[in-house]
């Protein structure tokens, strides 16, 4: 099975991250619209996605069935699911801002009426032309580390939009890495972060840790090292573009090469 398909929240705000930027460089109105749209759907399928995984987790726990698992999950719209299951699932309301919880609901109510409109003329679009791509990124984002928060858990390292190129010689893919090696890229980033369990509790967990390394990875314009083991994955900041590709998940036989010459140097050069 294709490693996309294989964590559908991942799948689904990574989308969201590139369509989103994408739609701030349209040239058109058309293509605007269209990666406006995109970032609609990928934003609210990658919350309801969200909610659904931890759900399925929490019924498997308590050894539900899967009949009983599938009936929980279909049921309900998601503004139910977003306001109704956090309470459930980390026994208590999240502290998500209510301008973010207005946004949700707005996304959300212009994404169905996108999808079964009730009007016709064109001010469905003129109101689509009206969304900041930046606030369907941060409102689901912060929905996410306020969950996890909640859960006393670690936030996952994508919630920034940065991927993980697997290098080929003649293609790349993207892959899903732990925590742990994200504190290795911020390491090769140039940031004083280290791999040990205390220092991703500190910096992983929280929505106020999650504004500061944002912040911090948005100052930067470059994305990890290449280092001289050729296939190792690189933390990417535009994983979608070919420029990227090239750079960041490209092998050229060159760096093969070097890589296997570093066995036959004598010890110590």
């Amino acid at each position: 099975m294709d490693p996309w398909s294989k964590n559908t929240v991942w799948q689904n705000y990574s989308s969201l991250i590139r369509e989103a930027t994408t739609s701030q460089s349209a040239k058109t109105g058309m293509e605007r619209a269209h990666h406006l749209t995109a970032s609609l759907y990928f934003g609210i399928a990658a919350l309801e996605a969200f909610l659904n995984a931890e759900m399925r987790a929490k019924m498997q726990a308590d050894k539900a069935s899967e009949k009983e698992i599938y009936d929980t999950l279909r049921k309900g719209a998601l503004q139910s699911k977003l306001k109704k299951w956090p309470l459930l699932l980390t026994g208590s309301r999240l502290p998500v801002r209510d301008k973010t919880v207005q946004m949700i609901e707005a996304f959300n109510e212009l994404r169905g009426e996108i999808t079964h409109p009730k009007e016709t003329g064109h001010t469905l679009y003129t109101r689509l032309e009206t969304v900041n791509p930046q606030e369907i990124i941060d409102s689901v984002a912060e929905y996410i580390v306020r969950f996890r928060e909640a859960k006393n858990e670690q936030y996952p390292y994508w919630v920034f939009g940065w991927n993980y190129l697997n290098p080929r010689t003649a293609s790349y893919e993207i892959i899903l890495i732990h925590n742990q090696q994200f504190c290795y890229s911020l390491q090769g980033l140039g940031f004083s972060a280290e791999p040990s369990q205390v220092w991703q509790d500190t910096i992983l967990k929280g929505y106020v840790r999650y504004g500061e390394v944002k912040k911090a990875l948005e100052s930067i314009s470059h994305c990890e090292p290449k280092s001289i083991f050729p296939f190792q994955p690189k933390l990417c900041r535009r994983w979608w573009e070919a420029d990227h590709q090239r750079s960041c998940g490209n092998v050229t036989q060159q760096a093969i090469e070097e890589a296997r010459n570093l066995g036959k140097r004598p010890r110590g050069t």
